[in-house]
């Protein structure tokens, strides 16, 4: 009896474990602790990642599009950030004569600091992107770090859940 038991359920317990190990190896729960991607996702909000979105070959999904939302590693200070793809591997980086970043239709502040640090990069590299912050006066971002590689990003927000901490 004991040993059917233990045969039943450990069957179970082993499909349960094998089925958490499959979801946290493809998957991330994080929740936001910053407010640089207002108004889209706000601080205390949690976020679905895929980790394999940008790690299947065959179906040509090996790097990030334009508008995607992306967690990877600051490099400043290896800490995990949520920013938004706005620059392609080959595509220019514009900067106008008043020290501002042109992506579209869309204008973004460069200190100098910033500006001299993207000025020395006329186009987006092989194997990075540029990323920035859905608010753009609270996000440090390639601005402030230039452009990120691919192999840093962790992978893709699917999903948004919860609703807004206030602070």
């Amino acid at each position: 009896m004991i040993h059917k038991t233990i045969v039943y359920y450990g069957g179970i317990a082993a499909a349960v474990m094998a089925a958490a190990v499959l979801w946290f190896s493809c998957f991330d729960i994080l929740q936001v602790q910053e407010i640089s991607m207002e108004p889209g996702i706000h601080h205390g909000q949690t976020i679905l990642v895929s980790k394999f979105a940008y790690r299947i070959p065959f179906l040509n999904m090996t790097k990030p599009s334009v508008e995607d939302i992306v967690v990877f590693k600051n490099p400043y200070d290896h800490k995990l950030v949520v920013k938004r793809c706005r620059l392609l591997p080959g595509e220019p980086i514009l900067i106008d004569s008043t020290g501002w970043l042109l992506i579209g239709d869309e204008r973004y502040f460069l200190t100098s600091r910033q500006k001299d640090l993207l000025s020395d990069i006329k186009i987006v590299p092989e194997n990075t992107v540029l990323v920035l912050g859905d608010n753009p006066y609270h996000s440090v971002d390639s601005r402030d770090y230039g452009c990120i590689s691919m192999d840093s990003i962790r992978g893709k927000v699917i999903n948004v859940f919860g609703g807004i901490n206030h602070r």
